[in-house]
């Protein structure tokens, strides 16, 4: 089993050097970059960002990402680099975990099944506070499965400095604690199970209490950039945001494990033993459907009450413990799946079904969660082409208007020492626009006009991304 985990580390090693120039994309900008920069050029003064870049997430990430280029050097490489040891831990405990609920022949298939989810796969190779966020989870279902309380505690103390979701998951993972244990639960029992949160929990509430003591607030304020994600919804945006959750939950291949849970559920529930009232017979399985419940009941109320959550990364430590669950039930139940061609293949079909999710790229109007898919990477390429056009035809960067994830200076996103940006897009007043599909802030009227009457001065395409560069057919916009 070991020899078999070193290569998932050497496959990702060598994925990491692949992408090792890549710059920062979509919201690890905020989260790293500019969180990062703050750090490295404030030396640590202060755990509480400026008002502009601060979302309200204690900062522990961004001052990890600031203490490793104090060490190494401010360098994208070294900055994807230190992605490694988290990328490293999650392959270890998925090979853990796996082990527990498929045993040791079988453990591989979950590590390699949750690579093969687009959004963990994608996340992989960004500088992201999630993959820092996903080691610490299963750090912990480890530990609360070998009950080893030291382990726990260091895994919550951790989740609820990395974001507010990792201290939500906290709650979901004490809830998981409590239903797995074997003992009559008393309050002695109960006082063994939250110890090993106490510490978390504290410091957790500290950091809230100490951001909005000096802040005035915790979460977002009114004047921030990402207050309009936090604006409160109606009936209707709530009737709106169940659809758009669902779409989440199916989207980029996961649809292929939720057809593998109904398959299972409805298509051979005579043949498989899925009555909860065998506990002894289906307890892992009971465990891992409650981690499921308990993990998406943490995360998706929140959501669904505000505009912006929704984001395939917020789901994806659901999407982990329903992929841990999926394969649990298929693997226990191989023996009755027939025709003997479909056992053999169904679970690498739903791994493959899962992975083709990378391939999956809507039409330009609709809005994609770009950072958690593979599809993202042919934009790296496509921008350095872009800029290179730019270069060559002496267009300066503070000319050209662009959208999320491309706005201000290149520093932010190259650690290269140049301060030139492109700016916010106003197609009223911009003399260029630099539009990709992957900027879901371009409207559909924008797209309408910009294709209907603007100039293309420089395009190109790769899988399915495209870059364009328009120029304004308003001349006395142009004018040097």
């Amino acid at each position: 089993m070991i020899s078999k985990a070193l290569w998932f580390c050497t496959a990702l090693t060598l994925l990491t050097y692949f992408v090792r120039n890549a710059p920062f994309f979509w919201d690890t900008v905020q989260l790293a970059s500019k969180h990062g920069h703050f750090f490295y050029e404030t030396d640590f003064q202060s755990f509480i960002l400026p008002e502009e870049i601060d979302s309200g997430h204690p900062p522990l990430f961004g001052a990890y990402i600031a203490f490793v280029w104090k060490a190494f050097g401010k360098t994208l490489p070294v900055s994807h680099f230190a992605m490694l040891p988290f990328l490293f831990g999650i392959i270890a405990f998925l090979f853990l975990i796996g082990k527990k609920i498929l045993g040791a022949l079988h453990a591989p298939w979950l590590c390699l099944m949750c690579f093969a989810d687009p959004v963990l796969a994608s996340q992989s190779l960004l500088v992201s506070p999630d993959v820092v966020l996903v080691c610490f989870f299963l750090m912990a279902i480890w530990a609360i499965w070998k009950q080893k309380p030291i382990l726990l505690m260091l895994a919550v103390i951790l989740l609820g400095l990395i974001s507010t979701r990792g201290m939500m998951l906290s709650v979901a993972l004490f809830g998981f604690s409590v239903f797995i244990s074997d003992e009559k639960i008393n309050l002695s029992v109960f006082l063994k199970k939250v110890l090993p949160f106490v510490s978390g929990g504290l410091l957790a509430a500290g950091y809230l209490f100490y951001h909005w003591q000096q802040t005035g607030w915790f979460g977002f304020h009114a004047n921030s950039t990402w207050a309009p994600s936090f604006e409160r919804i109606g009936f209707q945006g709530f009737i709106k945001n169940i659809g758009i959750m669902t779409w989440r939950l199916l989207d980029f291949g996961h649809v292929f494990v939720w057809l593998a849970i109904v398959f299972l559920a409805f298509g051979f529930r005579k043949k498989i033993h899925l009555n909860f009232a065998n506990l002894n017979r289906q307890k892992l399985g009971v465990q891992l459907i409650a981690l499921c419940i308990l993990v998406f009941l943490a995360i998706a109320p929140i959501q669904l009450q505000y505009k912006g959550l929704l984001a395939h990364r917020y789901f994806l430590p659901f999407f982990l413990a329903m992929n841990m669950a999926a394969l649990y039930f298929l693997i226990r139940n191989m023996g009755e799946i027939q025709p003997v061609w479909l056992r053999k293949l169904a679970v690498p079909i739903v791994c493959l079904g899962l992975a083709t999710g990378n391939f999956w790229v809507y039409p330009q109007k609709v809005a994609m969660g770009w950072d958690s898919t593979l599809a993202h990477l042919p934009w790296y390429g496509l921008q350095e082409q872009t800029k290179d056009f730019l270069n060559k035809n002496a267009i300066p960067f503070k000319k050209v208007g662009t959208a999320f994830p491309n706005i201000g200076s290149r520093e932010l996103y190259e650690l290269k020492g140049n301060n030139e940006g492109f700016i916010e897009k106003d197609l009223a007043t911009n003399c260029y626009v630099f539009y990709s599909n992957i900027m879901n802030d371009f409207s559909d009227e924008e797209i309408d006009l910009l294709h209907s009457t603007w100039k293309p001065l420089f395009e190109r395409a790769i899988g399915g991304v495209c870059v364009v560069l328009y120029k304004n057919p308003n001349p006395t916009l142009c004018v040097n």
